[in-house]
């Protein structure tokens, strides 16, 4: 379930998706200073992607570091694996005992003298140009991009020079020339020395009730993994306002806070024993006077320990919002009117699986199944008072369908000051923009323009100037296409055209675009389908340099779950490591992702669902075999979190033989999950109890995509390949997200087996929490590793 501020900047969920890879399905931006905090996203293990602001109790390294509720959560993490089934691998559970530490650092040794040190390939230096911090398919990262507050454009960059990243400003006149002259306002590469921290930036949200805003809380994680510290900012000063002069501190912690004015917050943390949910997020709000213990502030809503989360925020000075989150995929809403705190919260009667927005005091619905005589999929919007009230919605946009479970599907919600821009994604992963602008006399909205997207495969970004102005920014990317960023400076404008008149003709304007960081032009690009064992169609993009062969090596990436989408992207790491190096790309769009809506995604879930899945994956590769594209036994599977879940069942099944031939041979898992009776009992896993389903209630179901238990029935076969198959399992010790355990124990397991035609591989960085790394060379390094690992395993 989500909630989507058309309040916020497009940053928001930016952020909120790099960090926790909610559904992506849609973002909402009207260019309001709300900062990169979240609004209401779901949080998946891996992609994503997500209230920003909920974060847990991070882990520090020693034990006395820990809270009170993480060391609860991981003791009683390990009391379930001891209880319900014996585990002699259960110490690898812990974080960093001296027994652990060893084994680890014994581990990464042994992979770096086996695989060779990735800081001596010369991929590496051409990696640390192409990476990003950023693990989402943004499609313009590597570019400047700007979020206005109180007339300034801020950014935050990070680059060689600025290694932990620096939090800069301009003027749109500024923004808009080649070379911007940026003011820093924060450099936090700085601030780490000064305090002898490793923080990554999580965001911020900004004091938007105050015109222009003076005041901003920064969100820091230490080590990049999930939990932050927030602490007031001057931005006039451009400086922290310290505890002692007053200012706002809120302990470290998946929180979430939102100014109610200059002097009040809402907080929504861990404020001692009770007061977070099972899967550790929290499930209290309190309302923070400036001079005033946080601990002892009012309550406003308490939710229930089985809850997800619950968190509270002020979109407007006339409208203030709780969302309880009950699981992952559903919530409930409680909506105050006006712009005190005395009034009682109203309940939002919408179905509690549907995404909500807000702009003002307008509502907008996003309907993941049928509501009143509306379709699943469906844009509603409604004012506030009369939503409330129980009035009926004005349907805006309705999906087509197709009879594979798929349908269009709206990608983003973008707010101006006059116009809803509707991003919308077709049947054939193609962009759309749906301009609608409401009619003061009829009281309806109507649709002012709209455009279809070319045959190209890119992806599309939009985001909002300003709140205050009817500006768009636009960014398009490809696979073969870098990022480019255009400007239109007031959609009013706008009349009837087509892609071509909107990005070439004049309706935008070209403010920058990336050049090109790999050799694209010898690369071709399919988009194909594969039918699953069920009949299902799969559609998935091939990526191979002209005249490559028949059969070059071949890298598939897979997700499938969470509605997370792969969608065109421009990965210029994955052009200099694999494909001028003459081997093939493949990103399969397999159920349970976001790319075709509520049916395609829904057909993924639990345990037989994502037997669908891992089926839906076995089908690309057999389709690939079967077109002359790749060798059966000849390809190499990489998947993160969930995907990391997807690849050690991947390995499982192609120990075991399952359903014929070899089709893979070397795999990376990232941030893996293994162990599925006991996913829920470490940090954020209960959370994802509706997505996999339930150990205690469903574990003969779950134990047929638990990598970790099929595996300890693994034995040695004879096969017609007599090459091994080769896996790289990574993961990270500041992971507060998915427990490194699930990488270690695999690894140790699959080690211990001694299975003569497997070998397995654990690298585990320090920090850089659920995203592997906590800079941009850092993340090169890793995947330099991963990249050499996977090439040197298909063509030696």
């Amino acid at each position: 379930m989500q909630l989507r501020l058309v309040g916020s900047i497009q940053a928001t969920h930016e952020r909120c998706a790099k960090l926790c890879e909610p559904r992506p399905a849609p973002t909402v931006d009207s260019g309001l200073p709300r900062g990169e905090r979240l609004r209401g996203a779901r949080w998946g293990p891996g992609v994503a992607g997500a209230l920003l602001a909920v974060r847990r109790q991070h882990l520090r390294s020693g034990r006395s570091a820990r809270s009170q509720a993480v060391e609860t959560l991981f003791q009683s993490g390990k009391a379930a694996t001891r209880s319900a089934q014996a585990d002699p691998l259960c110490w690898l559970e812990e974080l960093e005992t001296p027994a652990v530490r060893s084994w680890v650092e014994a581990q990464n040794a042994r992979s770096l003298s086996q695989l060779g040190d990735p800081r001596h390939s010369p991929l590496w230096p051409r990696l640390c140009e192409t990476e990003t911090t950023d693990t989402e398919a943004d499609p313009l990262r590597k570019l400047p991009q700007a979020t206005e507050i109180g007339g300034y454009f801020y950014d935050f960059w990070s680059d060689a020079s600025h290694v932990r990243g620096v939090w800069r400003r301009t003027s749109l006149e500024s923004f808009l020339t080649a070379s911007p002259v940026w003011e820093v306002v924060l450099d936090l590469d700085e601030l780490c020395r000064a305090e002898g921290e490793s923080y990554v930036w999580r965001g911020f949200d900004v004091e938007a009730v105050q015109e222009p805003p003076e005041r901003a809380m920064l969100l820091l994680s230490r080590g990049g993994q999930d939990a932050f510290v927030a602490r007031e900012f001057d931005l006039t000063r451009r400086a922290f306002v310290e505890e002692a002069e007053g200012g706002f501190v809120v302990p470290e912690g998946k929180s979430v806070v939102s100014f109610c004015s200059r002097d009040v917050l809402l907080v929504s943390g861990d404020f001692g024993p009770g007061t977070l949910t099972n899967a550790g997020y929290p499930r209290c709000v309190r309302v923070w006077r400036r001079g005033t213990r946080l601990t002892s502030s009012p309550l406003l809503f308490e939710g229930d320990a089985h809850d997800h989360v619950v968190f509270g925020y002020v979109p407007s000075k006339a409208l203030q919002v709780v969302q309880r989150s009950l699981n992952f995929h559903a919530a409930e809403w409680y909506l105050r009117e006006g712009d005190g705190l005395e009034r009682p919260l109203q309940k939002l009667l919408v179905p509690q699986d549907a995404e909500l927005s807000i702009f003002k005091d307008l509502l907008v619905l996003h309907l993941r199944s049928d509501f009143q005589h509306f379709p699943q999929g469906a844009v509603l919007v409604q004012g506030a008072a009369k939503a409330l009230a129980g009035g009926e919605w004005q349907l805006l946009w309705a999906p087509e369908r197709d009879q594979h479970q798929r349908s269009s599907t709206l990608r983003k919600l973008v707010a101006t000051r006059s116009f809803l821009v509707l991003q919308i994604l077709d049947l054939t992963l193609q962009g759309q923009l749906l301009v609608f602008q409401h009619d003061e006399a009829t009281q309806q909205w109507r649709q002012h323009w709209s455009s279809s997207g070319d045959d190209s495969l890119v992806s599309l970004s939009v985001r909002a100037v300003s709140c205050r102005s009817d500006g768009l920014w636009l960014g398009r990317a490809g696979f073969r296409q870098p990022p480019a960023l255009f400007y239109a400076e007031d959609i009013a404008q706008w009349k009837d055209g087509n892609w071509h008149w909107l990005f070439e003709g004049g309706g935008a304007r070209l403010v920058r675009r990336l050049p090109q960081l790999y050799e694209a032009a010898p690369v071709e690009e399919m988009r194909l389908e594969a039918r699953s064992a069920d009949g299902t169609l799969v559609p998935f993009t091939c990526l191979r340099p002209r005249n490559c062969g028949e059969a070059p090596p071949t890298l598939v990436y897979a997700y499938g779950g969470f509605g997370i989408p792969l969608l065109p992207n421009y990965n210029a790491s994955i052009g200099a490591a694999w494909l001028e190096r003459g081997g093939q790309y493949i990103e399969a769009n397999l159920r349970g992702g976001g790319e075709f809506g509520p049916a395609w995604e829904r057909a993924g879930r639990g345990a037989l669902g994502r037997l669908k899945v891992y089926e839906d994956l076995e089908a690309v590769a057999d389709e690939l075999v079967a077109r002359g594209l790749a060798a059966p036994g000849d390809l190499a599977l990489m998947g993160r979190s969930n995907g990391g879940l997807l690849v050690a069942n991947a390995l499982v099944r192609e120990v075991r033989g399952a359903r014929g031939a070899r089709r893979f041979r070397a795999f990376v898992a990232e941030v893996p999950l293994t162990d599925m009776r006991h996913y829920h009992t470490w940090l954020a896993g209960h959370s994802w109890l509706e997505e996999y389903g339930d150990p205690e209630q469903k574990w003969e179901e779950l134990r047929q995509i638990s990598a970790y238990h099929l595996a300890q029935e693994l034995q040695a076969r004879e096969s017609e390949d007599p090459r091994a198959l080769r896996v790289l399992f990574t993961t990270s010790t500041r992971d507060d997200r998915v427990h490194p355990c699930h990488a270690r124990k695999m690894v140790k397991l699959l080690q211990s087996l001694q299975l003569p035609n497997l070998q397995t591989f654990l690298y585990e960085s320090q920090e850089g929490g659920h995203g592997g790394a906590a800079s941009i060379g850092e993340r090169a390094l890793l995947r330099t590793l991963e990249y050499e690992f996977l090439w040197q395993s298909l063509t030696s």
